[in-house]
């Protein structure tokens, strides 16, 4: 495997704070350039949500997580890291509404034929009169946007009320930046196509197939932290201040009382987080700005089960408001090393905290919910599950509230002005990004070599 040398004077000692994905990427592309780093990471193992967990013979990951390629370098880089551990597998997801599974990214034929004649008139003319009338295109927020883009039944049933599941807000007061391409393949040229063709013409725009390692997302985090090496990770070692003088980060103080002093830093932790460590302190208009910000935390209910399948599904989204989870996995329907022979289990992910509000501590309340509302769509019966587990997850999703880009760009601004930090990945940045896009974000951070600003 061949790597780029590190161009020009070495950064000198390196510390990366955090050790998920993000940091690990930065790591791993440090390793490569042969450069001195340590990464730091305050639970006891690396990670983050890109976990796997044993639970005897079961095996879940801390999310229904997928390796898709969108980086053909970085999917080469992955397949030497990781050789035939990484097999391809293809598997579609499903949307389960109104008692139907419909498939997901949503197919016009697929869509009509579950919502019904009438119903697929009735979102077909509202989808024609949305996209035709103008209202929308300058939408400066999700709802407008999603209407405007998909009509309001096709966008209230599927998009809208799962956004406000998943992200705790409504819709009205959510970014642009949360809509992705979860409907990308429903465009009114799709859906018209399809709607009178009788699906006869087929859009091309079901993606089921990725990358996934056997036994485990966590196997991608298991070959990074083996490249990188168990003596340059420091688990058990939360950041706890970060000091500062004269522009640049001088040390930071781990667990409240080692001093570890540094060159240059990549941060990981979460935005608001790091600013509120800073010591000296910052100024109060960042910090007010910093302590604005909030994240959706999430809470984790795996099911062991008795039964050899429940789905043929890799994951189903749940949007209506009567489910307690915002999706389901089944693991061993991307591995079949997830579970033991005749067995199954389901991964249950249920959103919550966030702007003032803080997750339950019910966690019998929480298997409770999802045992009932999985046996009330007949999916298991309370029999059937013979364990269970609950993981919390917090910082798990940035909430991305309309005008949170103008509080963002001026505390990253701000953080620009210390000439040896840079920040990477999801919580650091306060972005929504994907696995693909923290690799290249600590592959360029390392490649730039903390060039003077």
């Amino acid at each position: 495997m061949k790597h780029r040398k590190h161009a020009g004077r070495p950064p000198g000692r390196i510390t990366i704070l955090g050790g998920g994905a993000a940091g690990l990427a930065a790591g791993y592309y440090a390793a490569s350039a042969g450069l001195d780093f340590t990464v730091l990471e305050a639970e006891e193992s690396a990670g983050g949500m890109c976990r796997t967990r044993s639970c005897g013979d079961f095996r879940f990951d801390l999310g229904a997580h997928r390796f898709h390629d969108q980086d053909s370098r970085l999917t080469q880089e992955m397949k030497d890291l990781l050789g035939e551990r990484l097999p391809v597998i293809e598997i579609g997801s499903q949307i389960y509404s109104e008692g139907r599974l419909i498939d997901f990214p949503l197919s016009p034929f697929n869509l009509i034929r579950n919502i019904g004649p009438l119903g697929a008139m009735n979102a077909g003319l509202h989808l024609i009169s949305a996209r035709l009338g103008g209202r929308g295109r300058d939408a400066d927020n999700f709802e407008r946007f999603a209407v405007h883009k998909y009509g309001r039944p096709i966008a209230k049933r599927f998009l809208l009320n799962y956004s406000e599941k998943l992200w705790g807000l409504p819709c009205g007061r959510l970014s642009l930046d949360v809509s992705g391409k979860r409907l990308k393949g429903l465009s009114l040229t799709t859906f018209l196509l399809e709607a009178f063709t009788s699906g006869r013409i087929k859009t091309r725009h079901l993606d089921g197939a990725f990358y996934y390692p056997e036994g485990g997302f966590g196997g991608i985090i298991d070959g990074l932290t083996g490249f990188i090496g168990p003596g340059r990770i420091r688990t058990d070692s939360r950041v706890t201040r970060v000091l500062h003088r004269e522009g640049r980060v001088t040390a930071v103080e781990l667990n409240g009382r080692e001093t570890v002093e540094t060159d240059r830093v990549i941060s990981t932790l979460p935005l608001p987080l790091f600013i509120s460590m800073m010591d000296p302190a910052c100024p109060p208009q960042i910090a007010s700005l910093a302590a604005s910000l909030s994240y959706r935390s999430l809470i984790l209910v795996m099911l062991m089960i008795d039964r050899e399948s429940v789905t043929r599904s890799g994951t189903v989204y749940f949007p209506d408001p009567e489910f307690p989870f915002n999706r389901v996995s089944e693991p061993r329907n991307r591995s079949g090393r997830m579970s033991p022979a005749g067995k199954t289990s389901l991964l249950a992910e249920i959103p919550c905290g966030g702007k003032g509000a803080a997750c339950p501590d019910d966690e019998a309340g929480a298997v409770r919910s999802v045992v009932d509302s999985l046996a009330r769509i007949g999916w298991i019966r309370e029999a059937d599950v013979i364990g269970k587990r609950v993981e919390r997850l917090e910082h798990a999703y940035p909430i991305l509230e309309t005008g949170h880009a103008v509080k963002v760009g001026r505390i990253l601004k701000y953080l620009e002005s210390f000439r040896n930090l840079r920040l990477i990945g999801r919580n650091s940045l306060f972005k929504y990004t994907h696995f693909h896009n923290m690799m290249r974000q600590g592959q360029a951070v390392i490649e730039e070599g903390f060039k003077a600003r």
